[in-house]
C-alpha cells in the first residue's frame, strides 16, 4: 500500500480569517488517517468494524459541517 507524501503545513495566524477553518480541516484529516489506519488492519469486515468506522466517518462528517457552517458567518 503507498502513502501519499505527508505534507507539513505552516501554523496559520490566529488572525487569519480562515483559521478556525483549517484547524477544523486539520483535525478532519487527522481523523480520516485513523480511519485509514484503523481499516487497514481489517482484511475482512466485522460487525464492530463496520460500527467503528461509521462512528469515524461520524467525527470527520461533524467536523466538516462544523467547519462549513462557519463559512456562513
Amino acid at each position: 500500500m503507498t502513502h501519499p507524501v505527508d505534507m507539513n503545513y505552516a501554523v496559520p495566524d490566529p488572525a487569519w480569517d480562515y483559521s478556525e477553518i483549517y484547524h477544523d480541516c486539520q483535525d478532519s484529516k487527522a481523523q480520516l488517517e485513523l480511519l485509514i489506519i484503523y481499516m487497514s488492519g481489517f482484511e475482512d469486515a466485522t460487525p464492530e468494524s463496520d460500527a467503528r468506522i461509521k462512528e469515524l466517518l461520524d467525527t470527520i462528517g461533524q467536523i466538516l459541517n462544523t467547519a462549513r457552517s462557519k463559512m456562513n458567518h
